[in-house]
């Protein structure tokens, strides 16, 4: 009696053991994905977001992306990389300014009048760029979801208009990065970095007399409350990259990455960047409704402003010698790919 009574607890012991494993198989992998912007930013509303539900969906519910926007697990803006190299998430949204001397080869292509000035057609250049030069170095140890660019990132400013380079003399300039506040400075102006989501206390308090920052930001973050002149000549536009530790890549079966994979790459890129283009007449009208004054530098001013931008040119190509890389031959190649892609 006693060996029957036995038996049925090891066999329910077994069954126990085998339903324990089989609700383990079925529990989904979680990625944590931490992104500097706000849910309401155009690359969490037209890229993030629907990637999570298309890649929840495609794998069936067995891998599932948690999205924490807006900083909301901690750190800096400027953490965010080491967050990622850490393993305390597996995705994070970020700029390549923010993470000073992290980025500075892929900052090439934000550097001032090297653009195209749509992020349907600067996308594609740089993310050609990136696979030509960066895949193993910047990006050693990081796989790229997605990156996207700006629309044109222009100056906007609080109290006068900036016509000339004798007016931005001694203006506060917030700016996104190293490089763009070299050509502030080059400019006449004083670079100041301030994080995206204290922009707008910065301009209302006066503490700053303007920013560079590309249209489609504006409406989401009200920047048009804050600010009275913007120039509608396109100075550059910046990467905004979803970027995943290879390591966290590497750890999910083969289907799973396959789901990521299917999901991904330049064509995918590209279509988001379309839907950013999207975004720039709106934010326009917006900033005209409030009263707010659109100007452009004269043919004769941009002339000025581009050339005074050689220095910065050879500030980028020293950095990239200096790392043992062809210099000019990058940013030759960051003019060449532009131009491919509709740069004038």
């Amino acid at each position: 009696m006693w060996k029957k009574t036995l038996n049925k607890f090891a066999l329910a012991a077994v069954a126990s053991l085998f339903a324990s494993a089989s609700a383990l198989a079925q529990q989904p992998i979680i990625l944590k994905v931490h992104s500097f912007s706000s849910p309401q930013a155009p690359e969490a509303v037209h890229h993030m977001l629907p990637l999570i539900d298309k890649i929840a969906k495609d794998s069936k519910g067995r891998l599932k992306l948690e999205f924490y926007p807006s900083m909301q697990l901690g750190g800096k803006v400027s953490d965010l990389i080491q967050q990622l190299e850490d393993g305390v998430v597996d995705v994070v949204i970020t700029l390549p300014g923010a993470t000073p001397n992290r980025f500075p080869l892929l900052q090439a292509t934000e550097l001032p009048f090297v653009n195209v000035g749509t992020s349907a057609g600067q996308t594609p250049a740089v993310l050609e760029w990136i696979q030509k030069w960066l895949t193993t170095n910047e990006f050693k140890g990081i796989k790229v979801l997605h990156i996207h660019t700006t629309d044109a990132a222009v100056l906007h400013t609080r109290t006068k208009p900036v016509r000339s380079m004798a007016d931005l003399a001694g203006m506060k300039i917030r700016v996104p990065g190293r490089f763009v506040g070299e050509a502030v400075k080059t400019l006449g102006g004083t670079p100041v970095g301030v994080a995206l989501p204290e922009i707008y206390e910065n301009l209302q308090r006066g503490q700053i007399d303007g920013m560079t920052i590309n249209w489609a930001i504006m409406t989401p973050y009200k920047f048009q409350e804050v600010t009275k002149y913007s120039m509608e000549t396109p100075l550059y536009q910046n990467p905004i990259m979803s970027l995943m530790s290879q390591a966290s890549y590497d750890k999910l079966p083969a289907d799973l990455k396959k789901v990521i994979d299917d999901n991904i790459g330049i064509p995918y890129s590209t279509g988001v960047a379309r839907k950013i283009d999207e975004l720039t007449a709106p934010a326009k009208k917006a900033i005209t409704d409030r009263g707010n004054t659109l100007y452009s530098l004269t043919p004769e001013e941009l002339a000025k402003w581009r050339a005074a931008m050689e220095p910065v040119y050879k500030l980028w190509i020293a950095e990239a010698n200096k790392r043992g890389l062809p210099g000019q031959q990058m940013f030759d190649d960051v003019l060449a790919l532009t131009a491919k892609h509709g740069r004038k």
